[in-house]
């Protein structure tokens, strides 16, 4: 009585307390990817540039300065834009295989228990056989 009395309590809580806890624990190593990539920085300064290196621009019209003004300007914003794409990127890869794992590691928590039970007859059988 005292074995069906531990294993209700134990699917009771693997099939509540414990669901409820693996997502909570799911959806901080999810806040950990998005800031460890600090992915809502790069996303608010996509288009900065890079470190912010510029150019300053001289007083008055001068053709020269405006065009290294301009120049300075476009390829630090390119440089970042390329820097912070490729890292972007790298995150929301790492974020979708953290995503992939966690719907695997649900399918196998819920199948864990027959699992369990499975292998326990399988090696009864071997044993006897």
């Amino acid at each position: 009585m005292l074995f069906l009395s531990i294993v209700q309590n134990y699917l009771l809580w693997h099939y509540t307390r414990a669901f409820s806890e693996i997502f909570h624990v799911w959806f901080n190593f999810i806040w950990f990817i998005v800031h460890f990539f600090s992915m809502p920085q790069l996303i608010r300064s996509w288009f900065e540039p890079w470190k912010r290196i510029t150019e300053s621009r001289g007083r008055g019209f001068n053709l020269e300065d405006l065009a290294g003004y301009v120049i300075i300007g476009l390829l630090s914003r390119i440089v970042g834009f390329i820097l912070r794409s490729s890292i972007i990127s790298l995150g929301l890869f790492c974020l979708l295989l953290l995503v992939v794992a966690g719907f695997a590691l649900y399918t196998l928590w819920v199948a864990l228990p027959l699992i369990i039970v499975a292998m326990f007859v399988f090696g009864l059988t071997l044993l006897i056989a």
